[in-house]
């Protein structure tokens, strides 16, 4: 019997340590997304003054569109209070990400956390994209300013524009859509931006939340540094981009490397209103010699109060990743208002941009989108959105303007 009980009880001890071990270890969390859209373009593409014989661009002016993420999320913790953990947001769509952020996946990053802040290290976003506010931070529907309208849109003109409230490493290359195929590189956006090198690989410290207070900084090798890609080749050769397309001259860029992207954050209440500011910016090394270096940055405000709310920012790309001596700075702004009250929201938000080509001359770009949702059921999100852009070409073999409106009309499913 003292045999039986001993047994038994190490039985027990060891059943016990075993679920004790289980218990600690990492939390594994499944979710994602899953989102349908269709979208109708109505366009007037003009050349030399004249309307385009081929409207859209001899694309078709309406479309689907489907996005669906699903996402690992790990955490755990020792038992010094070490946070760990990771994410990892897989691609699940029948083609390509039509961002260009990668073909399996859009980020994967691991993290250390505690009271001594955060520590992010993977393709993820940088600390300037997370800590930024602008008027696209209160957008509702697909993100106004910085929502899928791009997808849809037709870039007639291959002209250099900033089309999105992002610092030129956020900004991208320009979408595969309707908007048709094209390249960047370096600080030159030929189209409307699809944030593919927003997740390069890079390590991110977060400080901790002080009274609202958050800073952050990220440091990436170079722009072309993502997943198991090594890219580390610096002072390569600039980047051939361009062509005839709207009648552009093809001319060359430069990329970065030695990437450093900050900002720092603020939230707070005040009674019954709501404020935040931020100020964030990147800052790298030209691959050419005879490129500016990237130097680039953003300030932002946003305010609430019962329902209401509004946004704004400016942002300055400077002379970043340009060449020549007579380049002027590239700059953008946005403005935006947001209502929301229950389920139901609404938001009105804008963007103006002017950039600098080749020539001597300024490209400009404005965007006016109306966005509203409705929370039909829990994660389940009908919306509708109307865009209003207009690109507006300058200089010899630029005199092309192109304005579209766009009508989005979609669900969303988060679980």
């Amino acid at each position: 019997m003292k045999k039986i009980l001993l047994g038994t009880t190490a039985l027990v001890g060891a059943v016990l340590v075993s679920q004790a071990a289980l218990a600690d270890a990492p939390k594994v969390t499944v979710g994602g997304s899953s989102e349908f859209e269709a979208g109708l373009l109505s366009g007037d593409d003009q050349s030399g003054g004249q309307v385009n014989a081929t409207p859209n661009n001899g694309q078709s002016n309406r479309a689907f569109y489907t996005r669906n993420e699903v996402s690992l999320k790990v955490d755990g913790k020792s038992d010094a209070g070490l946070g760990y953990g990771s994410e990892i947001w897989l691609q699940a769509d029948t083609s390509g990400d039509q961002n260009g952020r990668g073909v399996n996946a859009t980020r994967t990053f691991v993290y250390l956390d505690g009271m001594w802040g955060r520590v992010e290290m993977g393709s993820n976003y940088g600390a300037d994209d997370t800590l930024k506010v602008d008027a696209g931070t209160i957008a509702r529907a697909t993100g106004g300013i910085d929502g899928d309208w791009r997808f849809f849109a037709n870039n007639r003109l291959g002209n250099p524009f900033i089309a999105t409230s992002d610092l030129p490493i956020n900004y991208g290359a320009t979408g595969t859509g309707l908007s048709g195929a094209g390249t960047f590189g370096g600080g030159t956006p030929n189209g409307f931006g699809n944030q593919s090198t927003e997740n390069i690989n890079k390590v991110t410290y977060y400080t901790p939340k002080w009274y609202g207070l958050q800073a952050g900084l990220s440091y990436a090798p170079n722009d072309s540094n993502r997943g198991q890609t090594l890219g580390r080749t610096d002072h390569g050769a600039p980047i051939t981009v361009g062509g005839a397309t709207g009648g552009v001259a093809a001319s060359t860029i430069s990329s970065a490397h030695d990437i450093w992207q900050g900002g720092i954050g603020y939230n707070g209440q005040w009674n019954q209103v709501g404020f935040g500011l931020s100020a964030t910016g990147e800052h790298g090394q030209a691959d050419a010699t005879s490129y500016h270096d990237l130097n680039a940055w953003a300030l932002g405000a946003k305010a609430s109060y019962l329902g209401f709310s509004a946004a704004g920012s400016y942002g300055d790309w400077g002379k970043s990743l340009r060449t020549g001596t007579s380049v002027s700075t590239n700059r953008f702004w946005t403005l935006g208002g947001a209502y929301e009250y229950g389920p139901y929201g609404l938001s009105v938000t804008y963007l103006g941009s002017k950039y600098d080509n080749a020539i001597a001359s300024t490209d400009k770009f404005r965007n006016i989108v109306v966005g509203a949702d409705y929370k039909l059921a829990p994660g389940l999100t009908p919306y509708a959105e109307v865009a209003f852009y207009n690109e507006d070409g300058q200089g010899t073999g630029h005199g092309v303007d192109n304005s579209g409106q766009l009508f989005l009309l979609g669900t969303q499913l988060n679980f």
